[in-house]
C-alpha cells in the first residue's frame, strides 16, 4: 500500500527560513536546536548544501545561545509556569467554544433541551471568558518579566556571548548572499524573496520596512522588526 509523497518545499523557501531561524537565535528567541538541525538538513541534497556544513560547524553556538535563559536565576522556573499559563489559556478557549456551541447550535440545543447546564450557560461563559482574559495577561507579564530578566543577563554577559552571536551573524550573512545570487539568476523581483529579520546589519540585504511590535496589540515592544529583500548585485 502506497501512502502520499509529501510535498518537497522549495530549496530557496527552505534557505530563506533556515536564515530567518539563525536571526531569531541570535536575538536570543528560544528555539529547539534539534528542530533547527532538521530544517537545516533539508539543504543537504540541494545546491545550497553547504550551509548545512556550515551549520554543523555552527551548532554549538546555537546551543549556547539557546541554553542562556537557563542560566538566568528565576527564569527556568518562570518558563514552566508561563507554559503552564498558555495551556489553562487554550483549555479555557476550548471550553468557551463549548459553551456557546452547544447554546447556539440547534441540533446541540434539541439534543440538551433550551437550558443546558441547569440553565448556567451564560455564566459559565461568562467565567470562561475571564479566565481566558486573566490567563492571557498574566502570560503576557510573565513572558515581560521573563524578558526583562534575560535582557539584564545579557547586558552583563555581553562579551561572553558575542563571539557566539557573531557566528550567527556570519551565517546569515553567507545564506543571504546565496539568497541574493538566487535571486539575481532568477531575473524575479526581489521583494518576491522579503523576509521579517531582528537585525538589519546584514550584508546583502535592502531594508523596505520597519516597526516595532506591539504586546497585545498596544505596547510597542524595545525591538525592531525588519522586512527585508536580498540585494542583487547589478
Amino acid at each position: 500500500m502506497f501512502g502520499r509523497k509529501e510535498r518537497e518545499e522549495d530549496p530557496v523557501s527552505t534557505l530563506a527560513r533556515c536564515l530567518v531561524l539563525l536571526d531569531d537565535i541570535r536575538a536570543y528567541r528560544r528555539k529547539d536546536v534539534e528542530q533547527v538541525d532538521r530544517m537545516f538538513s533539508k539543504l543537504k541534497k540541494t545546491r545550497f548544501n553547504e550551509h548545512y556544513d556550515s551549520w554543523v560547524k555552527i551548532r554549538p553556538a546555537a546551543e549556547k545561545i539557546v541554553d542562556m535563559p537557563t542560566k538566568v536565576d528565576g527564569v527556568p522556573g518562570m518558563i514552566r509556569a508561563l507554559a503552564w499559563v498558555k495551556v489553562a489559556n487554550r483549555v479555557a478557549l476550548i471550553l468557551l467554544i463549548l459553551f456557546l456551541a452547544l447554546q447556539i447550535v440547534p441540533a446541540w440545543k434539541r439534543a440538551l433541551g433550551p437550558h443546558p447546564f441547569g440553565g448556567n450557560g451564560l455564566l459559565y461563559s461568562a467565567i470562561t471568558v475571564a479566565i481566558v482574559v486573566v490567563a492571557m495577561n498574566a502570560a503576557s507579564l510573565m513572558d515581560f518579566r521573563i524578558r526583562k530578566r534575560i535582557i539584564a543577563y545579557e547586558n552583563s554577559t555581553q562579551d561572553e556571548y558575542a563571539p557566539a552571536r557573531d557566528k550567527m551573524k556570519e551565517g546569515v550573512n553567507k545564506m543571504m548572499k546565496s539568497l541574493a545570487k538566487e535571486a539575481g539568476r532568477s531575473g524575479q523581483n526581489p521583494d518576491n524573496y522579503s523576509i521579517i529579520l531582528y537585525f538589519n546589519d546584514y550584508d546583502h540585504i535592502k531594508v523596505i520596512n520597519q516597526w516595532k511590535p506591539r504586546s497585545m496589540g498596544i505596547f510597542k515592544k524595545s525591538y525592531n522588526h525588519y522586512q527585508v529583500v536580498p540585494k542583487v548585485q547589478q
